[in-house]
């Protein structure tokens, strides 16, 4: 019956543009617009996700949801760090470890419609030790905003907030507010042709997902 109702409530956010379409932006309401909320995240056993503590973010939808979020390299001429997000292809793989860190020093725990930055908690070279950082880059050739990451900018990194879509099923998604303003814009899923790998990114449709311990 749960898995039924996080269906119905999934389902109302896939009705929006294709995921490969551009990027033409519906500007959500402010965080002074949206209800609080003295409840913290919880993970999928119903305990509060704690700061600065590892965590999987998989996909809520099975099929053709995917899996968690990975680093990659997509680009293999290149010697750079990896910098891309993307959605595993598989439903079993939870991903790579992330570590969410509020803004507020002082959260011992992440609320939800609060700053936060993510960071995947992965082994590199020490050339790639701090390109882990989320943040939002423009690509001129598709068009998209896409989910980066790299050093911690101040500006960027940290303008990620987490927002409830069911609290009942503990499903969540992630928006990103442009630092100064109260432009705020959903964190999606976008199907990169050219690479054929399922990419975060800005759109209309949110990725909806879970939080997983990795202790599990």
């Amino acid at each position: 019956m749960k898995a039924l109702a996080l269906f119905f409530v999934l389902s109302l956010y896939l009705l929006a543009n294709p995921a490969h379409s551009k990027f033409n932006p519906i500007r959500l309401r402010p965080a002074h617009e949206t209800a609080s909320s003295e409840t913290p995240v919880l993970d999928i056993n119903g305990d509060e996700v704690r700061a600065g503590e590892n965590y999987y973010i998989v996909s809520a939808i099975w099929g053709a949801g995917g899996g968690g979020l990975r680093l990659v390299r997509l680009d293999s001429s290149s010697n750079e760090c990896a910098s891309d997000v993307i959605v595993s292809r598989s439903d079993f793989d939870n991903g790579d470890p992330i570590t969410i860190t509020p803004a507020d020093p002082e959260s011992t725990v992440v609320m939800p419609s609060t700053f936060q930055t993510f960071r995947f908690n992965i082994a590199t070279n020490k050339l790639c030790v701090n390109n882990v950082n989320w943040g939002i880059k423009h690509d001129s050739e598709s068009g998209q905003y896409f989910v980066k990451a790299g050093e911690f900018v101040s500006d960027n990194s940290n303008q990620f907030k987490i927002e409830v879509v069911n609290d009942n099923l503990n499903a969540y998604k992630i928006s990103y507010c442009q630092f100064g303003t109260e432009k705020c814009f959903n964190v999606g899923r976008y199907y990169d042709p050219l690479t054929r790998a399922t990419r975060l990114a800005l759109s209309n449709t949110p990725f909806v997902f879970v939080i997983k311990p990795t202790d599990m």
